[in-house]
């Protein structure tokens, strides 16, 4: 039997025409004319392009949820998702369609470099910024939120007193401090890195830093020091300590820093170090020279035959302590506030019941232990200045503490009935990347026994538009990328 010819070409041809037509289908995927490549993804566990969120134990598993909706519950901080990217893209929209329950404070943040800590935070929910009573607004290139019947003029002054700061940097107050008396020495313990805050005094900046390992058998530890000015890096140095195996403590040694002819303003000088690295003194001429947002006051164990208590002042509203010896273990006062210390590795907080914005006493009597809090600290009340506003935590209430202002680039997000949210924020792609990791954060979710739901995800990639140029530049690393994962 011999088929028709008007038959035998479309069933030989038709074929073809469909497999010329998935590959022309699957280049326009991969490499769209526009540039722009857009992924609507449930969060039910099923997709190629994100995975869940990780670890299973902050987690419920992905799929149908208590109260019959589809995605997954967070109950844990912080969580972990990979993100597929398909194709070497410069930027990523990430749009999360959200359920906050008792969880006041949301961060989503994008990892940027290969550095597992290197990831970059953007807000997307903090229900006192909800309130009716605060007000969108933007004060020459400053924005955030101000107090209903308040001038949007205070988002860009250089008074911190009645304002927060979120993911955000205020106007630096040009402050500069007469000749100095003389130097003055601070015997301390402070373990790992810290940042210092300080006013030239005189148009200097001076200080002199004594280091001391405490665990050479490890090897090299390096010590960066990185002083900045109005977030501009003025200098940078390293020095070594340690690289010996000798198990006992090194000696004690001075690493100076010195700024001369210091236009007026706050320098912030960065101790960068590992936390076996210890400051045993700090001498500067500064009259006005502050530590914060971290302070971690460490033991003299190998040093000394006592530890003296940590002593320093704050303008904090909200510590949050932790210890992971229990030679740390005690009642940590703060103003007419305490916090006991009873177990290792266990987070307590401390806040603040006094109204006002005066530095307070903060004294732990054993020294040893971690603070975080969202102001600054000073060893000497004399010493202390605000060199920026208060951070906005998890346990902010801006009304109660007499904030009129709050400097952020956070969005209201969209509200879509019955509790849920769409938040958005876009970020930059190193073209490289085959996979980005994706971070969400809800400090204290577990301690409000809260937690955030997630039931759907849009991601949406982004380059130029095709052109002759953009055409070689994608393709050359596409086939970059590919020989990268060939070699791995």
């Amino acid at each position: 039997m011999t088929i028709p010819r008007f038959i035998a070409y479309p069933l030989f041809v038709l074929p073809w025409l469909f497999g010329l037509a998935g590959i022309v289908w699957l280049l326009v995927l991969r490499f769209p004319p526009s540039g722009t490549v857009e992924f609507d993804v449930p969060f039910d566990g099923r997709s190629a392009w994100v995975d869940p969120f990780l670890p299973s134990e902050r987690v419920t598993p992905p799929g149908e949820q208590e109260g019959g909706w589809r995605g997954q519950r967070i109950m844990g901080d912080p969580v972990y998702a990979s993100v597929r990217i398909p194709g070497a893209y410069d930027e990523v929209g990430i749009s999360v369609e959200f359920k906050p329950v008792r969880q006041p404070l949301i961060e989503l943040g994008v990892q940027r470099t290969s550095d597992p800590m290197s990831y970059e935070f953007s807000p997307i929910w903090f229900a006192p910024l909800n309130d009716g009573e605060w007000v969108n607004a933007a004060s020459a290139d400053r924005v955030g939120y101000i107090r209903s019947g308040s001038p949007s003029s205070l988002l860009s002054t250089a008074d911190s007193e009645q304002m927060l700061a979120w993911h955000a940097s205020a106007t630096m107050p040009l402050l500069n401090d007469p000749p100095a008396t003389g130097q003055k020495t601070t015997r301390l313990s402070l373990r790992g890195a810290h940042d210092f805050w300080a006013v030239p005094a005189s148009g200097t900046i001076a200080f002199a830093f004594e280091f001391q390992d405490a665990n050479r058998s490890r090897g090299g530890n390096a010590i960066i020091v990185r002083v900045m000015r109005d977030g501009e890096e003025i200098r940078s140095d390293a020095v070594g300590a340690g690289g010996s195996r000798d198990a006992t403590m090194g000696r004690v040694f001075t690493k100076e820093v010195r700024i001369e002819h210091a236009k007026p303003g706050v320098y912030r000088i960065q101790v960068i170090m590992d936390d076996d690295v210890f400051i045993r003194s700090i001498s500067t001429p500064c009259a006005h020279w502050v530590v914060g947002p971290r302070l971690v006051f460490g033991d003299l164990v190998g040093y000394s035959t006592s530890t003296p208590p940590g002593i320093a002042w704050s303008n904090s509203r909200h510590l949050v302590l932790e210890t992971f010896h229990n030679e740390g273990l005690q009642r940590v006062t703060f103003g007419s506030s305490g916090a006991t210390l009873s177990r290792t590795h266990e987070q307590a907080t401390l806040e603040r019941t006094d109204v006002g914005s005066a530095p307070q006493a903060l004294v732990a009597p054993k020294g040893d232990v971690r603070i975080v809090g969202d102001g600054w600290f000073a060893f000497s009340v004399d010493a202390f200045f605000a060199p920026e506003p208060r951070r906005v935590t998890v346990n902010t209430d801006p009304v109660r503490e007499g904030a009129k202002a709050v400097l952020t680039p956070y969005v209201r997000p969209q509200p879509l009935g019955d509790g849920w949210y769409r938040a958005a924020i876009r970020v930059s792609l190193d073209p490289a990347f085959d996979r980005v990791r994706m971070a969400l954060s809800a400090p204290g979710i577990s301690s409000h026994s809260g937690s955030v739901d997630i039931r759907r995800v849009t991601l949406s990639y982004a380059r130029p538009s095709m052109t002759g140029r953009t055409w070689f530049r994608v393709i050359r690393q596409e086939i970059v990328n590919a020989w990268r994962r060939v070699r791995t």
